[in-house]
């Protein structure tokens, strides 16, 4: 916190101050104090200046001295207020969003967010325009058809003191002009530190999903996330996850399911990033044809460029999913390939009130043994969060 601290300090040395020599005396005088660790002190000779200067400086100093003596709502208030003028440097901004996501963590959240998404196969429907089951000769009745909605997004998270864990929830709701593609997906449980540092942490949840307002599976779990190695420059973390997912309509798709990943996010220079995702899974279903194993690779790359304020990011994924015995309807043992390529552009110029907007755009392609479920897709999406 003190690296951000001096980061806030030298991004405003140039913005608006006090000009009055008794207030410069006193700004300095509470900075002293708030570098020795007198939180209290600090507020009160900030709070007497900025009843004579609105200085963005002199607030942001407040903040961190309500931060120091753990009023974090009123020092998050105060930070926000910085953050949403409009002439405050977007280097300010990210600083007080580290600020604000340490808050955060310990008094809790709820956050929205709206994407407007264009699909161009929703339904994953295939390619293959007649198919063979046995001997009979399918045609579909369908073809892919694009369609424009709305996502609504939702994030919480409530630290819970009594019992040293924290509730949390994601959730997302895809809004199409015609219902049957609409779709709700909920993950919610509780999460609990491990070990001190909070590096480790343990989940239990259950997440779940609707398709066309009707249930389409039930998925409770215990979870397992950990940063396994961490420094300035790099950051690795792993993910294990283990539950019994339930479908509504499809019994015999009832699996016990597991998956785990890695994930590394290294700085390349100072304007630029790559990662690397790394995942397996497995699933047995009630009936062994619907059994299977996968695994993942996406590597990325991100991109700043400080003179524009633009940032690029783009991440390839490719992956393969095998199956345990022959479909019964085709007589194969299915096989997919999937393929997804990802292209996001933002600004950190690009906002409404205190959120980003970011342009994504992405392909996807899942290749099978069995025409039925291979597909191609495109997506654009314009997010607000």
């Amino acid at each position: 916190m003190r690296r951000l601290a001096c980061a806030l300090l030298l991004a405003l040395a140039s913005a608006a101050h006090a000009t009055d020599p008794e207030l410069q005396r006193a700004f300095v005088q509470g900075m002293q104090r708030l570098e020795a660790g007198d939180g209290a002190q600090a507020e009160i000779i900030f709070r007497e200046v900025l009843k004579h200067t609105d200085s963005a400086r002199v607030k942001l100093e407040l903040a961190r001295a309500l931060y120091q003596q753990g009023k974090y709502e009123q020092s998050k208030l105060l930070f926000k207020e910085v953050s949403m003028q409009s002439e405050t440097p977007w280097r300010v901004r990210d600083n007080i969003a580290l600020f604000v996501r340490e808050i955060e963590e310990r008094t809790g959240y709820v956050k929205f967010g709206v994407t407007m998404v264009s699909d161009s196969n929703p339904g994953n429907l295939a390619r293959q325009r007649e198919f063979s089951i046995g001997d009979i000769q399918v045609t579909p009745t369908q073809a892919p058809e694009r369609l424009t909605g709305l996502r609504y997004s939702i994030q919480a998270w409530q630290p819970l003191a009594p019992i040293r864990a924290a509730g949390y929830l994601t959730a997302s709701y895809v809004d199409y002009p015609t219902e049957e593609f609409d779709r709700l997906t909920v993950d919610a449980g509780l999460s609990k530190n491990l070990v001190a540092s909070g590096r480790v942490r343990g989940k239990a949840g259950l997440e779940f999903g609707t398709s066309d307002g009707s249930s389409l599976y039930q998925f409770p779990y215990l979870g397992l996330d950990a940063v396994l190695d961490q420094s300035q420059t790099h950051r690795l973390t792993g993910e294990l996850k283990f539950g019994h997912v339930q479908f509504s309509d499809f019994d015999y798709l009832n699996a016990t399911y597991r998956s785990g990943a890695l994930s590394l996010r290294r700085e390349l220079s100072q304007t630029m990033a790559g990662t690397l995702r790394a995942s397996v899974e497995g699933s047995r279903a009630a009936e062994e044809p619907y059994t299977y194993y996968g695994w993942d690779l996406a590597p990325g790359i991100h991109i700043f460029w400080p003179a524009y304020t633009f940032l690029v990011g783009a991440t390839v994924s490719y992956g393969v999913r095998k199956y345990a015995e022959a479909d019964p309807l085709f007589g194969l043992r299915r096989e997919d390939e999937r393929t997804r390529a990802e292209l996001t552009v933002g600004n950190k110029k690009w906002r409404w009130r205190d959120s980003y907007v970011v342009l994504v755009a992405s392909f996807e392609e899942t290749r099978s043994n069995i025409g039925l479920f291979s597909y191609q897709k495109a997506n654009l999406s314009v997010v607000i969060e």
